[in-house]
């Protein structure tokens, strides 16, 4: 199979990261393997909200807090984050009264917060809220590769889950050609094009190589979906 200079896809940023995680909890909303792990991990998901019928933009624009490492520091605007507070102080107090003053407001403000999520306080050896804790399983994630598989597997799913043959590759194919402004006709380079779907790789034994790594591919997207189901990604 000859090959083709993939196309790069900038998937660096954090949110694009969440992208596909999120995308991968709706999917495993819309299948029944995933029901049991779901109910174990729904407190662990409780603050996403519910993810099935919704964009994943107008969901960031709320939830995007939840993936903020959240310190203490200088602003120059208030935060919209629920879990964050804007003090004012004064500079020409001095600095024991300023941290006992601090310490008062902050713990007032977290047994508040703790009380509203449901929780008792005053069983707490420590009033952390347990936010923050959606983190990445793996320090570096192959976002491009994650995103060219779970796209192929979105595919997949549409088909009914056929059989992974020269005919399914064919349909993956023509439906990424199709996709030029998503860039994944350039980006797949394991798949042959439909020139060589017609000359070069016109029976399934001719595609046993390409059918094989498609087959590992949504394998391991289903090893992530299980991930995700549990709580972790990816």
């Amino acid at each position: 199979m000859s090959q083709r200079t993939p196309i790069s896809i900038s998937m660096r940023s954090k949110k694009q990261h969440i992208r596909l995680w999120f995308e991968c909890l709706q999917i495993c909303h819309s299948q029944d393997e995933y029901r049991n792990n779901l109910r174990d991990s729904a407190g662990f998901y409780a603050d996403w909200g519910d993810v099935t019928n919704v964009k994943f933009d107008g969901w960031w624009a709320e939830k995007k807090y939840l993936f903020q490492d959240e310190y203490v520091r200088e602003v120059d605007r208030v935060s919209s984050n629920p879990h964050t507070i804007t003090l004012s102080i004064p500079l020409n107090e001095k600095i024991s009264v300023i941290t006992s003053e601090v310490k008062k407001i902050v713990e007032r403000h977290q047994t508040e917060r703790l009380i509203e999520m449901g929780k008792d306080p005053s069983s707490m050896k420590s009033k952390d809220l347990g936010t923050g804790r959606y983190s990445f399983t793996q320090k570096e994630i192959k976002a491009v590769f994650h995103y060219v598989n779970l796209e192929m597997y979105k595919i997949y799913l549409r088909l009914g889950k056929p059989p992974i043959n020269r005919k399914f590759l064919m349909a993956v194919r023509s439906e990424f050609d199709g996709r030029t402004r998503s860039q994944l006709s350039g980006s797949v380079v394991t798949i042959p094009t439909m020139k060589q779907f017609e000359t070069n790789y016109t029976t399934n034994g001719e595609c046993e190589d390409a059918i094989r790594t498609v087959r590992r591919s949504l394998k391991g997207v289903e090893a992530t979906l299980a991930n995700v189901s549990k709580g972790r990604f990816p």
